[in-house]
């Protein structure tokens, strides 16, 4: 038997087998645990292979880690996904999974009160706010994949 090679097989010349993969090798290494509920409907066969992935990644992360992009790109496609006649209440039980407000299933939010402090955004406010959230709201505006969503939220928060 070669070193290096599993137990009881055979590998090539050269390749070395160092036991399976570890956690910290794959692409996103995931966060949380998913509930078999959710697990499900990201598994629908309905659902495009590719944003199957996707929401599956985002599912996995923790939402301090998302950005302005993947926060839209989110938004946009999963209430869109009652096209192919996934309920409603599927959906909502997504929504409340991933931290958004499950009755804004169709203008979401992101949690409880997040709309009415988003008003720190509003032009009518822009001199109130801090030069720091200025500057984000303009690199959110010119680059969602830079700015990070927690980075907004906490621009939102009274300093």
């Amino acid at each position: 038997m070669l070193r290096g090679s599993p137990p009881g097989g055979i590998a090539s010349p050269g390749i070395a087998f160092n036991g399976p993969p570890r956690n910290d090798m794959d692409d996103v290494r995931g966060q949380r645990f998913i509930p078999p509920g959710i697990r499900a409907f990201l598994n629908d066969r309905r659902i495009d292979p590719a944003i199957r992935a996707y929401l599956l990644g985002m599912a996995g992360r923790n939402t301090d880690t998302w950005t302005l992009a993947e926060f839209q790109f989110l938004t946009a496609v999963v209430p869109s996904l009652t096209e192919i006649y996934i309920s409603t209440s599927t959906l909502s039980e997504f929504y409340e999974f991933m931290g958004l407000d499950p009755a804004s299933l169709f203008e979401p939010q992101l949690g409880q009160g997040w709309q009415a402090s988003s008003t720190t955004f509003d032009p009518r406010f822009y001199g109130n706010t801090p030069r720091r959230c200025r500057t984000l709201q303009r690199q959110a505006q010119s680059d969602p994949s830079t700015v990070k969503v927690q980075a907004l939220l906490s621009c939102a928060d009274p300093e």
